[in-house]
């Protein structure tokens, strides 16, 4: 990684992507909900939303090209992760850059908006099955720890758009502040280029006053017996302070190793997961939990658990940025150390201390309602505003438009595990996705796991080596294999692994063109002529054609029909930009890249062996799709849903 410095200090490391047509920016400003003032509970968390969702709608000019932004609170940081064409990289550094200077424009209008999604957030998290807060006052009176970092109700209703001003105002911190950069760094024009862009930038004033805050233990807390009750609880959750990251990396990654052998649903590390709080975590285990004997299962599977932490720790680019601010940047390598050397004797020893030390308890409140609607504690994300404005249709945004990205990434047809199953092979420097469709009613095989998709019978595996990347194969159904797609450095282990076989006859499959007119006029139907003004979308249900139980939900014909001819040149442009955009963002995140080519293969688009990657080629057909196959797509739709029946599929989405 190349770490780099702004004028004013912010820190901005690179993490380099080849062949990736997204850039991903992960800005870590050192502002968190223990620098709320007093009597503003929730001050963090309000400024959260009004510099992503309420200010100058940066975010908005993002999701018009079928990015995304998304924002997290903790106790001593903000986080703010944003996903765009990588084109646009230059952009998007300027603004994260222009948030952590304090130079974001708070939108007044907003204002009122944000606070009451922020109000409702802490109500649904009072009521919700979640122990936080109340498991962290159980534990300890720590003013910090002890209250809500959502913030409290009272003090919500009674902060102004000031005080947010105020607040950010004293919290700018470029010098503290950390910028991660994931990109094609070559498509990019190297480091140098990225420097230039940085050092075109003002310097901002520095923050140097020392913000009022109160004192961080360095220490764990003494553990005493304490039981509360939580409103919206239905099991009993006790728990202990354990070290962050910061505080002592060792220990921190030593109970790491050990909750990973307990139960996914028993256990919770904390608010937001290892290695994401600096100095006092809480670990809390649900109901009457007994440790048992350690076996050399456990020693194997906390062992992956951390090589897994040790994956994200240099390829996620917020992983990327927690470790550089919470910790060291090569927290990785402290990872796979403790990976190395754990036994069976560490693993019993923090379990048998985890047992012993779990003291504090938070109870179910019997006279509390329950919502199981709420969200969950460790995501402090903007919520998306309940209505939109006639004038929110996606609109080319000048400046905006990405190019073509040159890539590195290599993508073959591979010798299928079974004969019917078409293979793809997309190899990139991340870790290794493996993705499959099989046929209906399938079961996940050992090692794989159900990913959402309404049509059923796909499953994702994410293997850490290249024995474990075969050995998933291995586990394969011999017969019912449909689809199998690899994205990663270890993909072309579906070539070595897999078993030449004659090829099958298919079914005719869409031309590239085809299937980019289909999904551009979709996407004009539903994000620009009825999302845009508050209606729902025309097809609301939709699963791959052919496949048993397929179907398509639309609202009435009529409405279909009026959509379409509403639907505008400037809405195809849009439109067309929008949904390339969203094909490019998905190659910067492994799970999601290999899900749209396993999408793309399973509607039979077609992916020819070559220098480019499937999923980036599908990207380049939908800015290249003139308006005249889009509207020729419009028209068989409108037909169809007369019909009740319909050949278009939304391929970035099967849910629609």
């Amino acid at each position: 990684m190349t770490v780099l410095r702004s004028p004013d200090g912010v820190r901005i490391v690179l993490l380099d992507r080849p062949g990736s047509g997204a850039v991903t920016t992960v800005a870590v400003a050192p502002a968190g909900w223990q620098h709320d003032p007093l009597g503003g509970q929730g001050t963090a968390h309000l400024c959260e939303h009004l510099t992503t969702v309420g200010s100058r709608a940066a975010d908005r000019r993002v999701e018009a090209i079928g990015g995304s932004t998304a924002a997290t609170t903790h106790v001593d940081r903000q986080e703010f992760v944003t996903t765009a064409p990588g084109s646009c990289w230059r952009t998007v550094l300027a603004d994260d850059l222009d948030r952590l200077r304090g130079r974001i424009t708070l939108c007044s209008s907003e204002f009122d908006r944000q606070r009451a999604a922020v109000i409702e957030e802490v109500r649904a998290l009072a009521a919700s099955p979640s122990p936080w807060p109340a498991l962290s006052a159980a534990v300890t009176d720590h003013p910090v720890h002890a209250r809500d970092g959502f913030g409290a109700v009272a003090d919500l209703e009674h902060l102004t758009l000031d005080d947010a001003r105020a607040f950010l105002a004293r919290t700018v911190r470029p010098h503290e502040s950390i910028l991660v950069l994931a990109l094609d760094l070559a498509a990019a024009g190297g480091p140098h280029a990225v420097a230039e862009a940085i050092e075109r930038g003002e310097p901002s004033r520095q923050g140097n006053d020392p913000l009022p805050t109160d004192p961080l233990p360095t220490d764990p807390f003494p553990y005493r017996p304490r039981t509360v009750a939580g409103p919206g609880v239905t099991d009993v959750w006790r728990a202990r302070t354990i070290p962050g990251v910061r505080a002592d990396p060792r220990r921190h990654l030593e109970w790491v190793a050990a909750a990973s052998t307990v139960d996914a649903n028993t256990v919770r590390f904390g608010r937001a997961g290892p290695a994401a709080v600096a100095d006092t975590d809480i670990l809390a285990v649900r109901g009457a939990w007994r440790p048992a004997v350690v076996t050399a299962i456990d020693v194997g599977r906390a062992r992956r658990a951390l090589l897994a932490l040790a994956e994200r720790l240099c390829h996620d680019p917020v992983h990327v940025a927690r470790a550089h601010a919470l910790a060291d940047a090569d927290l990785a390598t402290t990872v796979r150390t403790l990976a190395r050397s754990l036994t069976t004797r560490d693993l019993q020893d923090r379990l048998t201390e985890l047992r012993d030390t779990l003291e504090a308890a938070v109870v179910p409140d019997p006279t509390a309602a329950t919502s199981t609607g709420a969200r969950p504690s460790s995501r402090q994300a903007p919520l998306p505003p309940v209505s939109r404005p006639s004038d929110r249709r996606l609109r080319v945004v000048p400046g905006w438009r990405p190019s073509p990205v040159t890539t590195s990434v290599s993508a073959r047809a591979a010798a299928p595990v079974d004969a019917a199953a078409p293979v793809v092979a997309v190899r990139t420097s991340a870790p290794t996705r493996l993705s499959v469709r099989l046929a209906d009613g399938s079961t996940a095989p050992s090692g794989w796991h159900p990913a959402a998709d309404v049509g059923g019978g796909r499953f994702r595996a994410a293997p850490l080596s290249r024995d474990e990347a075969a050995a998933a194969l291995r586990s394969l159904p011999r017969t019912g294999l449909e689809v199998l797609c690899a994205v990663g450095r270890d993909a072309d282990v579906v070539a070595t692994d897999s078993s030449p076989s004659p090829p099958a006859p298919a079914p005719p499959a869409p031309s590239l063109g085809d299937a980019a007119a289909d999904w551009v006029a979709l996407g004009a139907l539903n994000s620009v002529a009825r999302l845009g003004v508050g209606l729902p979308p025309v097809v609301r249900v939709i699963r791959v054609p052919g496949r048993p139980g397929s179907v398509v939900g639309t609202v009435a014909p009529d409405d279909v029909a009026a959509a379409a001819a509403g639907i505008t040149a400037e809405d195809l442009a849009a439109t067309r930009e929008f949904c390339a955009g969203q094909a490019d963002c998905a190659t910067g995140d492994p799970d999601t890249h290999v899900d749209l080519l396993t999408t793309l293969s399973a509607l039979g688009v077609p992916a020819e062996p070559g220098s480019t990657d499937p999923v980036l080629a599908f990207a380049a057909a939908l800015r290249a799709v003139p308006d005249s196959a889009v509207r020729d797509a419009l028209a068989s739709l409108v037909t169809a849903t007369v019909a009740r029946t319909t050949h278009l599929t939304n391929v970035m989405s099967e849910s629609g």
